[in-house]
């Protein structure tokens, strides 16, 4: 949706671009007389006569600024005329009761075209500054879109050495390390496609839209050829990306963890990644799943055998602003991310 600002509001290209310019603002300067005229009649019906070259000077300011010079001269034109001929003693001619109402008249004609002169000149500047940062917008946004595909590629070719690195590894210690490697830098590559291929960049970013890609990755990735899901189930909120990015983390850490000790020897499963921040209440992020339940923190530990895992999973919980809750059953492991409270 488009947002006006009003300093900025141009109605003759706008509106009536596909029209020819001088009768739309010569329409434009006489419905501003109209206006103006309507609230002079109005005014007379408390004070006839009061102030009859007052309403002008605003009127002309506004219809040079939204109707350029030429819609403010014609707004002067009859709205000059119309307050010398029916508001000034005597009404219905141009004749003047006081002579010193013609030295006054001249005045605040002249007060008038100054007020023109100036709004016009405002008017274009503030055209013109909108127009030179539309136009580094629109460069910026193709940098943007430069910078965003060799980004993308980036991540690719870190995943396929990692891949690669995987393939020729022996080790299983090794190819897991890499394997957990490789996620992570799909996680990162995940918000940074969320980021930048969004209409606005913004510093929240709308969790279900980051998370879903995220969990259909780990999916493919992880369960390729066997028959485990990973569900989501997210309320429909935007939350900082760097909170946003410690969670894809967090996920990335426990569904890997999920893949290598919940569902030995084949075994079917599912995954659930749950989010909810009720209004008024603390934020929770939990994964769960129905395998054979493995003490994740302690797991964690076990993978590299330094305890990288805990302290990644640690780290991300404290970028998050939140402590990590582990429950654990004969029927699956639960992991719980909650919102630290002040």
């Amino acid at each position: 949706m488009t947002k006006w600002r009003l300093s900025e509001l141009d109605p003759i290209d706008e509106f009536f671009s596909g029209y020819p310019r001088l009768p739309v603002q010569i329409a434009f300067g006489a419905l501003c007389f109209v206006a103006a005229w309507l609230t002079r009649e109005f005014v007379d019906l408390f004070s006839a006569g009061a102030g009859p070259f007052s309403l002008i000077f605003p009127t002309i300011m506004i219809s040079t600024l939204y109707g350029r010079w030429q819609a403010g001269l014609v707004t002067f034109f009859l709205a000059f005329l119309h307050a010398w001929y029916v508001v000034l003693p005597f009404p219905n001619a141009f004749q003047f009761e006081d002579p010193g109402d013609r030295a006054r008249t001249i005045v605040n004609g002249s007060a008038a075209l100054f007020i023109l002169f100036f709004a016009e000149i405002f008017r274009a500047a503030v055209q013109r500054a909108t127009h030179e940062r539309d136009a580094e917008l629109k460069t910026q946004q193709t940098l943007m879109r430069e910078l965003e595909h060799r980004t993308k590629n980036n991540f690719a070719m870190v995943s396929s050495l990692l891949a690669m690195q995987q393939r020729e590894s022996t080790s299983p210690e090794v190819k897991h390390a890499l394997s957990s490697a490789a996620t992570r830098v799909q996680s990162f590559a995940a918000i940074h496609q969320t980021i930048y291929t969004a209409e606005k960049y913004s510093n929240d970013i709308y969790l279900p839209q980051y998370l879903a890609p995220l969990t259909q990755q780990l999916e493919s990735g992880l369960f390729e050829g066997r028959n485990v899901r990973i569900g989501l189930e997210c309320d429909p909120v935007a939350v900082p990306r760097e909170r946003a990015l410690a969670f894809g983390l967090i996920i990335n850490e426990l569904v890997t963890n999920a893949a290598k000790h919940a569902f030995p020897n084949g075994r079917d499963g599912r995954i659930t990644v749950t989010y909810s921040d009720p209004p008024g209440g603390a934020w929770k992020l939990s994964v769960s799943d129905d395998g054979t339940g493995v003490q994740v923190e302690d797991d964690a530990a076990a993978q590299t055998g330094s305890g990288l895992g805990k302290i990644l999973m640690d780290s991300f919980a404290e970028t998050a602003g939140g402590h990590i809750i582990v429950q654990d059953s004969a029927i699956g492991t639960c992991v719980t991310l909650v919102e630290a409270q002040l």
